[in-house]
Parts: C-alpha cells; sequence; structure tokens
C-alpha cells in the first residue's frame, strides 16, 4: 500500500498574483516588475543582508540571502491592481 499526499492546490489569490520578475540594476540592487508594473526593490546591504521593500516602498523586512528575500516578497506581494479591491 502506498501513502500518496495530497497534491497542492493552487489558491484563487494566487492565480491573481502576477509573477515577479527580478532585474539587478546595479551592484546590490533588484528591482521586480509584475506585468509591466513596478513591485518592489530588494537592496543588499554593507553588512550584507537584504532590506525588501514593496512598490509604495513599504518595507517588507530583511533576509539573509537574496533567495529569501525574493520568497519572502513573493508571500507578501500584493499588486497595486488588487490593492483597491480590498
Amino acid at each position: 500500500m502506498t501513502i500518496a499526499a495530497p497534491r497542492p492546490t493552487e489558491s484563487s489569490t494566487d492565480r491573481a498574483r502576477p509573477t515577479v520578475v527580478w532585474t539587478t540594476i546595479q551592484t546590490g540592487l533588484w528591482v521586480g516588475n509584475a506585468a509591466g508594473e513596478f513591485a518592489g526593490m530588494i537592496e543588499r546591504s554593507a553588512s550584507g543582508e537584504f532590506f525588501i521593500t514593496d512598490h509604495l516602498a513599504r518595507p517588507l523586512g530583511t533576509c539573509a540571502t537574496l533567495d529569501e528575500a525574493q520568497a519572502r516578497h513573493a508571500r507578501q506581494f500584493r499588486p497595486a491592481s488588487t490593492e483597491a479591491r480590498g
């Protein structure tokens, strides 16, 4: 007998959230673009931490690596087009 874990499902929130594409602007600075709109920024500090902001420059926190920062941004990102809806 094989026990299979249920397959994860994509929620309507996930489908509504566009993918963020990150572009290196200069050393230590990444800008996010989601469906043609500014999505936020990640900046590496002198101490090596990655500081994350959203599309309105609101801080989302800091992380130890770029991958962690991008993942945290993805969890917290709400596109401008969905904020007006609540």
